[in-house]
Protein backbone atom coordinates (compact mmCIF):
# COMPACT_ATOMS: atom_id res chain seq x y z
CA UNK A 1 0.00 0.00 0.00
CA UNK A 2 1.54 3.16 -1.11
CA UNK A 3 0.46 5.74 1.57
CA UNK A 4 1.02 9.33 1.39
CA UNK A 5 2.66 11.42 4.60
CA UNK A 6 0.62 14.35 3.67
CA UNK A 7 -2.35 12.11 2.95
CA UNK A 8 -1.56 10.24 6.47
CA UNK A 9 -1.03 13.04 8.22
CA UNK A 10 -4.47 14.75 7.27
CA UNK A 11 -6.62 11.20 8.69
CA UNK A 12 -4.34 11.61 11.51
CA UNK A 13 -5.77 14.93 12.02
CA UNK A 14 -9.55 13.71 11.78
CA UNK A 15 -9.06 10.83 13.56
CA UNK A 16 -7.16 12.47 16.72
CA UNK A 17 -10.07 15.09 16.49
CA UNK A 18 -13.00 12.80 16.24
CA UNK A 19 -11.53 10.44 19.52
CA UNK A 20 -10.78 13.78 21.47
CA UNK A 21 -13.94 15.11 20.90
CA UNK A 22 -15.62 11.28 22.31
CA UNK A 23 -13.49 11.15 24.69
CA UNK A 24 -13.98 14.96 25.93
CA UNK A 25 -17.85 14.12 25.76
CA UNK A 26 -17.36 11.00 27.30
CA UNK A 27 -15.73 11.97 30.26
CA UNK A 28 -15.81 15.80 30.99
CA UNK A 29 -19.04 16.42 32.17
CA UNK A 30 -19.17 20.44 31.66
CA UNK A 31 -18.27 19.68 27.48
CA UNK A 32 -20.91 16.84 27.52
CA UNK A 33 -23.51 19.06 29.29
CA UNK A 34 -22.39 21.68 26.63
CA UNK A 35 -23.23 19.19 23.51
CA UNK A 36 -26.52 17.94 24.86
CA UNK A 37 -27.75 21.54 25.51
CA UNK A 38 -26.74 21.92 21.57
CA UNK A 39 -28.61 19.13 20.61
CA UNK A 40 -31.56 20.27 22.45
CA UNK A 41 -31.89 23.70 20.27
CA UNK A 42 -30.56 21.40 17.22
CA UNK A 43 -34.58 21.16 16.33
CA UNK A 44 -34.50 24.73 15.29
CA UNK A 45 -32.12 24.13 12.71
CA UNK A 46 -34.47 22.75 10.30
CA UNK A 47 -37.88 23.89 11.85
CA UNK A 48 -40.09 25.94 10.08
CA UNK A 49 -38.26 28.56 7.15
CA UNK A 50 -35.15 27.19 8.39
CA UNK A 51 -35.63 24.39 6.44
CA UNK A 52 -34.71 26.20 3.38
CA UNK A 53 -31.03 27.46 5.11
CA UNK A 54 -30.85 23.58 6.08
CA UNK A 55 -31.55 22.43 2.40
CA UNK A 56 -28.57 25.44 1.69
CA UNK A 57 -26.11 23.60 3.64
CA UNK A 58 -26.90 20.24 2.37
CA UNK A 59 -25.89 21.37 -0.93
CA UNK A 60 -23.30 23.66 -0.04
CA UNK A 61 -21.34 20.54 2.47
CA UNK A 62 -22.18 18.01 -0.30
CA UNK A 63 -20.18 20.19 -3.18
CA UNK A 64 -17.53 21.28 -1.36
CA UNK A 65 -17.20 17.26 -0.04
CA UNK A 66 -17.13 16.60 -3.73
CA UNK A 67 -15.17 19.54 -5.10
CA UNK A 68 -12.21 18.50 -3.13
CA UNK A 69 -9.77 17.12 -5.14
CA UNK A 70 -7.90 14.42 -3.20
CA UNK A 71 -8.72 15.81 0.17
CA UNK A 72 -11.13 14.29 2.42
CA UNK A 73 -14.14 16.28 3.54
CA UNK A 74 -16.49 14.14 5.95
CA UNK A 75 -19.78 15.77 5.08
CA UNK A 76 -21.90 13.13 6.06
CA UNK A 77 -21.48 14.22 9.60
CA UNK A 78 -23.56 17.11 8.63
CA UNK A 79 -26.02 14.88 7.01
CA UNK A 80 -26.30 13.24 10.20
CA UNK A 81 -26.67 16.64 12.49
CA UNK A 82 -29.26 17.44 10.17
CA UNK A 83 -31.32 14.05 10.25
CA UNK A 84 -30.78 14.55 14.21
CA UNK A 85 -32.20 17.99 13.55
CA UNK A 86 -35.07 17.04 11.79
CA UNK A 87 -35.81 14.41 14.46
CA UNK A 88 -35.79 16.53 17.55
CA UNK A 89 -38.78 18.47 16.23
CA UNK A 90 -40.36 15.54 17.68
CA UNK A 91 -41.31 13.72 20.58
CA UNK A 92 -39.60 10.54 20.32
CA UNK A 93 -38.19 8.96 16.93
CA UNK A 94 -41.15 7.15 16.95
CA UNK A 95 -43.36 9.43 16.58
CA UNK A 96 -40.84 10.98 13.97
CA UNK A 97 -40.35 7.65 12.30
CA UNK A 98 -44.16 7.17 11.56
CA UNK A 99 -44.79 10.73 10.12
CA UNK A 100 -44.92 11.73 6.75
CA UNK A 101 -43.75 14.82 6.92
CA UNK A 102 -40.92 13.59 8.44
CA UNK A 103 -39.60 11.30 5.43
CA UNK A 104 -40.53 14.19 2.96
CA UNK A 105 -37.97 16.67 4.66
CA UNK A 106 -35.38 13.96 5.27
CA UNK A 107 -36.00 13.24 1.35
CA UNK A 108 -35.48 16.73 0.42
CA UNK A 109 -32.06 17.14 2.11
CA UNK A 110 -31.07 13.91 0.68
CA UNK A 111 -31.79 15.08 -3.14
CA UNK A 112 -30.57 18.57 -2.53
CA UNK A 113 -27.67 17.46 -1.05
CA UNK A 114 -26.88 14.43 -3.74
CA UNK A 115 -27.56 17.73 -6.22
CA UNK A 116 -24.52 19.04 -4.69
CA UNK A 117 -22.38 15.74 -4.92
CA UNK A 118 -23.12 15.74 -8.72
CA UNK A 119 -22.13 19.28 -9.29
CA UNK A 120 -19.07 19.15 -7.18
CA UNK A 121 -17.79 16.45 -8.48
CA UNK A 122 -18.03 18.39 -12.06
CA UNK A 123 -14.04 20.03 -10.45
CA UNK A 124 -12.24 16.44 -10.78
CA UNK A 125 -13.72 16.35 -14.33
CA UNK A 126 -12.83 19.61 -16.00
CA UNK A 127 -9.11 18.98 -13.73
CA UNK A 128 -8.97 15.54 -15.24
CA UNK A 129 -9.99 17.22 -18.92
CA UNK A 130 -7.60 20.08 -19.17
CA UNK A 131 -4.91 18.64 -16.70
CA UNK A 132 -3.61 15.41 -18.24
CA UNK A 133 -0.26 16.94 -17.82
CA UNK A 134 -0.36 16.60 -14.07
CA UNK A 135 -1.68 12.88 -14.21
CA UNK A 136 0.79 11.22 -16.35
CA UNK A 137 3.64 13.60 -15.26
CA UNK A 138 5.55 14.53 -11.99
CA UNK A 139 2.11 13.89 -9.38
CA UNK A 140 1.71 13.04 -5.93
CA UNK A 141 1.13 9.47 -4.87
CA UNK A 142 -2.41 10.38 -4.10
CA UNK A 143 -3.30 11.38 -7.89
CA UNK A 144 -0.93 8.35 -8.99
CA UNK A 145 -3.09 6.39 -6.80
CA UNK A 146 -6.84 8.28 -7.93
CA UNK A 147 -5.65 7.64 -11.70
CA UNK A 148 -4.49 3.75 -11.27
CA UNK A 149 -8.12 3.34 -9.84
CA UNK A 150 -9.74 5.39 -12.22
CA UNK A 151 -7.71 3.01 -15.15
CA UNK A 152 -9.39 -0.26 -13.51
CA UNK A 153 -13.14 1.21 -13.57
CA UNK A 154 -12.75 2.39 -17.14
CA UNK A 155 -11.35 -0.83 -18.72
CA UNK A 156 -15.02 -1.42 -20.26
CA UNK A 157 -16.46 1.97 -21.63
CA UNK A 158 -20.06 0.55 -21.93
CA UNK A 159 -20.48 -0.11 -18.57
CA UNK A 160 -18.98 3.40 -17.56
CA UNK A 161 -22.68 4.91 -16.57
CA UNK A 162 -23.10 1.91 -14.78
CA UNK A 163 -20.16 2.25 -13.03
CA UNK A 164 -19.93 5.87 -12.20
CA UNK A 165 -23.52 5.26 -10.66
CA UNK A 166 -22.48 2.28 -8.41
CA UNK A 167 -18.95 3.83 -7.51
CA UNK A 168 -21.30 7.39 -6.16
CA UNK A 169 -22.76 5.13 -4.20
CA UNK A 170 -19.89 4.79 -1.77
CA UNK A 171 -18.39 7.50 0.46
CA UNK A 172 -15.61 8.35 -1.04
CA UNK A 173 -14.08 10.65 -2.94
CA UNK A 174 -15.79 11.05 -6.59
CA UNK A 175 -12.03 12.24 -8.07
CA UNK A 176 -11.08 8.76 -8.04
CA UNK A 177 -13.10 7.72 -11.11
CA UNK A 178 -14.28 11.71 -12.40
CA UNK A 179 -10.29 12.84 -12.84
CA UNK A 180 -10.04 9.94 -15.61
CA UNK A 181 -13.42 10.51 -16.91
CA UNK A 182 -12.45 13.78 -18.13
CA UNK A 183 -8.92 12.65 -19.11
CA UNK A 184 -9.90 10.16 -22.03
CA UNK A 185 -12.84 13.11 -23.06
CA UNK A 186 -15.92 11.40 -21.75
CA UNK A 187 -19.31 12.71 -22.38
CA UNK A 188 -20.24 15.12 -19.17
CA UNK A 189 -23.80 14.44 -19.15
CA UNK A 190 -23.45 10.50 -18.89
CA UNK A 191 -21.10 11.37 -15.49
CA UNK A 192 -23.74 13.71 -14.37
CA UNK A 193 -26.66 12.43 -14.10
CA UNK A 194 -26.00 8.33 -13.12
CA UNK A 195 -23.67 10.35 -10.20
CA UNK A 196 -26.57 12.27 -8.99
CA UNK A 197 -28.59 9.07 -8.89
CA UNK A 198 -26.05 7.36 -7.00
CA UNK A 199 -25.64 10.14 -4.96
CA UNK A 200 -28.87 10.51 -4.07
CA UNK A 201 -28.95 7.15 -2.77
CA UNK A 202 -25.87 8.06 -0.72
CA UNK A 203 -27.48 10.59 0.95
CA UNK A 204 -30.58 9.41 1.79
CA UNK A 205 -28.78 6.36 3.54
CA UNK A 206 -26.33 9.22 5.41
CA UNK A 207 -29.49 10.50 6.68
CA UNK A 208 -31.46 7.64 7.53
CA UNK A 209 -28.54 5.80 8.79
CA UNK A 210 -28.64 7.65 12.59
CA UNK A 211 -32.72 7.04 12.49
CA UNK A 212 -32.30 3.28 12.24
CA UNK A 213 -29.33 2.66 14.60
CA UNK A 214 -31.18 4.47 17.05
CA UNK A 215 -34.35 2.33 16.32
CA UNK A 216 -31.98 -0.59 16.35
CA UNK A 217 -30.48 0.20 20.24
CA UNK A 218 -34.27 0.83 21.17
CA UNK A 219 -35.23 -2.99 19.65
CA UNK A 220 -32.61 -4.14 21.88
CA UNK A 221 -33.74 -2.56 24.91
CA UNK A 222 -31.08 0.51 25.30
CA UNK A 223 -31.59 3.59 26.17
CA UNK A 224 -31.73 6.24 23.62
CA UNK A 225 -30.69 9.47 24.74
CA UNK A 226 -28.25 12.46 23.48
CA UNK A 227 -24.92 10.25 24.50
CA UNK A 228 -26.11 7.10 22.68
CA UNK A 229 -26.63 9.53 19.72
CA UNK A 230 -23.65 11.37 19.48
CA UNK A 231 -21.69 8.19 20.27
CA UNK A 232 -23.31 6.43 17.18
CA UNK A 233 -22.55 9.79 15.19
CA UNK A 234 -18.90 8.97 16.00
CA UNK A 235 -18.66 5.50 15.04
CA UNK A 236 -19.76 6.48 11.99
CA UNK A 237 -17.84 9.07 11.27
CA UNK A 238 -14.76 6.58 12.06
CA UNK A 239 -15.97 3.71 9.88
CA UNK A 240 -16.35 6.66 6.99
CA UNK A 241 -12.62 7.99 7.33
CA UNK A 242 -11.35 4.66 7.44
CA UNK A 243 -12.96 3.45 4.38
CA UNK A 244 -11.72 7.22 2.54
CA UNK A 245 -7.94 6.40 3.76
CA UNK A 246 -7.86 2.58 2.27
CA UNK A 247 -9.29 3.82 -1.32
CA UNK A 248 -7.22 6.56 -1.40
CA UNK A 249 -4.20 5.48 -0.15
CA UNK A 250 -4.08 1.87 -1.98
CA UNK A 251 -1.64 1.37 -4.65
CA UNK A 252 -4.12 0.49 -7.41
CA UNK A 253 -1.46 1.17 -10.02
CA UNK A 254 0.53 -1.93 -9.24
CA UNK A 255 -2.88 -3.52 -8.55
CA UNK A 256 -4.02 -2.98 -12.46
CA UNK A 257 -0.51 -3.96 -13.20
CA UNK A 258 -0.59 -7.34 -11.29
CA UNK A 259 -3.83 -8.47 -13.04
CA UNK A 260 -2.93 -7.61 -16.25
CA UNK A 261 0.22 -9.94 -16.00
CA UNK A 262 -2.11 -12.39 -14.34
CA UNK A 263 -4.39 -12.51 -17.44
CA UNK A 264 -1.07 -12.84 -19.78
CA UNK A 265 -0.32 -15.44 -17.14
CA UNK A 266 -3.23 -17.53 -17.90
Amino acid sequence: MAVSKKLTITFLVFYITVIVYLIFFLFYNPFQEAIVLVRANMAGLTSGSNYYWALLISFGICFIGSASIAFPVPFPFVLFTLSSSLMANYVTINAATSSSPFWFAILGIAIIGGLGCALGELSGYVVGYGAKKMINGKSSTVVQNINGFGKLILENPKRTPLLVFLFALTPLPDDIIFLPLGMIKYPAWKCIIPGWLGKTVTTIAYCIWPILFRLGVIATGLTDDDISSVVTETIMIIITLTVMFFIMSFNWNKFLDDRKKKKLTN
